[in-house]
């Protein structure tokens, strides 16, 4: 069969068949220290299994669940690792663990005296470090000696009530009425999603954590697996704030009086389980920002829509026949932060500044800011390289307007060990500006960002291709090539193909692994390049043929 490389020039003809090429080998496994996300009979999807890697893509046929999965990862941050209610002592509770203030920590009420020494010798151990050595954190064993992990693990095992808050904060992200109209219908009575988090340290044996939720129609069950043969981690940038735990509470540190040194016991393990959630669940308990598809229509139409919302949820006695309209936690987050992006300028640094500027310079050819106004609420605005004065941003190009945004979170928002979703982050760009800004998403990971996106380009997988068939070429041999500076692991980027299945209806998530053959990820691009090929063949036949009748 003839193929569309047939009607190209040699260059052209080598780029054609590279894409066409099925080669056996397959990238190197991620390993097991970032976290696994299974699914199963969720939305559309049937079944998937996806590794969370510092940059990873979604990729395939509309409908088929890829914003889905992403709104999940979202709301599954938020139910692991938000701060917005204030825990005892300074520290901030995830919803995870709200419900066990009620009752789980009930469990730990009748300590031993054993139990308590135990935690009395280490929590010693730890005033002495600080107070002895430079960079105390940095001596502290990070795995919890046993005697303590046992009593975390009490409490982290305790998750009793912990689906209801699930549900809540599904139905907020999603913006849904009750989680189970998110079971994939009709045959579905549930849906499962598990988390598993590896410790990359620990014995090739030790089981993984494990949170399993069981979504039904009248509400949802969660199950933890915290198991005692996997050691219990502190990260290091929690190990400072338990350096400062015992100054708070030297009282009962030295306190002889049973009542004193069992409250500061407990307080201890309180403290403890929170600092532990990210040993247990790794990056998602990391702070997220979700940017939806269709950028461009929001940030033209921002200040609209928070007007209208809130002229409507003012007015006394809405009619029965207009309901408020509802949006989607991700979509309500978004707009929040825009309008709130004065107060975020104030308070936080501009870390990331760099890749914003970058993405001015390399891609929009000029520089986007907000204002506030006399009222508060902020303006967007775009200057272009050269001019004297600023444009509007709902007078500029939809490539200006849908990555204002993505700068604007760089500089303002998204900080080292945050992760950021960016759906379609190809729209309304060239392919060459596709390829520079997938360039950028790597020098964000490169940063310490953790990036999703959800894409229909080939460009941005062949562009992302070719960083981690980079990461192949020794570095003293790079110069010349684009972007090399920005390799990628095999590790570090993972590619999922969403595929539509009949029978049962839905889709199937499987990884694409790369191609080192080709060097691509293949996802199906080709077939379509072929079948437009075949058709423009047969289309040239009939007008031969008709010419020679």
């Amino acid at each position: 069969m003839t193929t569309s490389s047939d009607r190209q020039n040699p260059g052209e003809k080598g780029h054609i068949e590279r894409r066409r090429t099925r080669g056996s080998a397959k990238a190197t496994s991620s390993g097991r220290k970032d976290p696994v996300l299974s699914v199963a009979d969720f939305g559309p999807i049937v079944e998937a299994t996806v590794d969370l890697r510092p940059l990873t893509v979604f990729v395939g046929p509309s409908n088929t669940g890829k914003s889905y999965l992403a709104i999940l990862i979202y709301a599954l941050h938020s139910f692991f690792g938000d701060r917005r209610d204030a825990g005892p002592w300074g520290r901030r509770l995830p919803p995870l663990h709200r419900p066990r203030r009620h009752g789980a920590i009930e469990k730990i009420s009748n300590l031993s005296k054993a139990e308590i020494d135990a935690v009395f010798r280490w929590a010693e151990e730890i005033s002495s470090k600080a107070a002895s050595v430079e960079s105390p954190e940095n001596g502290i064993d990070p795995i919890l000696p046993e005697r303590v992990a046992g009593l975390v693990r009490t409490i982290l095992n305790a998750v009793d009530g912990a689906g209801n808050v699930f549900d809540g904060e599904i139905t907020r992200c999603f913006g849904v009425e009750k989680p189970g109209d998110l079971i994939r219908r009709p045959n579905s009575t549930n849906a499962r999603i598990t988390l598993r988090r590896y410790v990359p340290e620990a014995s090739g044996r030790s089981p993984p954590f494990e949170y399993e939720f069981t979504m039904t129609r009248r509400g949802s069950r969660l199950v933890s697996s915290i198991s005692a043969e996997t050691p219990l981690r502190i990260e290091s940038a929690d190990r400072k704030f338990l350096m400062r735990f015992p100054y708070t509470a030297k009282p009962s540190l030295h306190s002889e009086d049973d009542d004193d040194r069992g409250f500061f016991t407990r307080r201890l393990i309180n403290t403890l389980t929170d600092l532990l959630i990210p040993c247990t669940v790794g990056p998602v308990s990391s702070p997220i920002h979700y940017l939806p598809a269709d950028r461009t229509g929001v940030m033209h139409a921002h200040r609209v829509v928070v007007s209208s919302l809130i002229g409507r949820a003012s007015r006394a006695g809405l009619r029965h026949d207009a309901p408020l309209p509802v949006l989607s936690g991700v979509l309500a987050d978004f707009l929040g932060q825009l309008i709130e992006l004065g107060d975020i300028r104030r308070r936080r640094s501009n870390l990331n500044s760099t890749l914003a500027k970058r993405i001015e310079a390399e891609i929009l050819g000029g520089a986007v800011r907000s204002e506030r106004s006399e009222t508060g609420y902020p303006s967007f605005y775009y200057r272009p390289d050269g001019w004297n004065g600023d444009l509007p941003l709902m007078n500029t190009s939809s490539m200006v307007s849908e990555l204002a945004p993505v700068v604007l979170y760089l500089r303002h928002v998204v900080q080292h060990g945050d992760v950021l979703i960016i759906e379609e982050p190809e729209s309304h760009l060239h392919p060459a500006m596709q390829v520079a800004f997938t360039r950028l998403l790597a020098a964000a990971v490169r940063a310490g960002i953790r990036i999703i996106v959800t894409t229909h380009s080939e460009w941005v997988l062949e562009a992302l291709a070719n960083l981690v068939r980079l990461s192949g070429v020794p570095k003293g041999k790079r110069e010349g090539i684009d972007g090399s500076d920005l390799a990628l692991t095999p590790n570090e980027v993972g590619a999922w193909l969403f595929k539509p299945k009949r029978r049962p209806k839905g889709s199937v998530v499987e990884e694409i692994p790369l191609d080192m053959e080709s060097g691509t990820f293949p996802a199906g691009y080709g077939e379509i390049t072929e079948s437009l090929y075949n058709d423009w063949a047969r289309i040239s036949s009939r007008i031969i043929e008709g010419r020679s009748r």
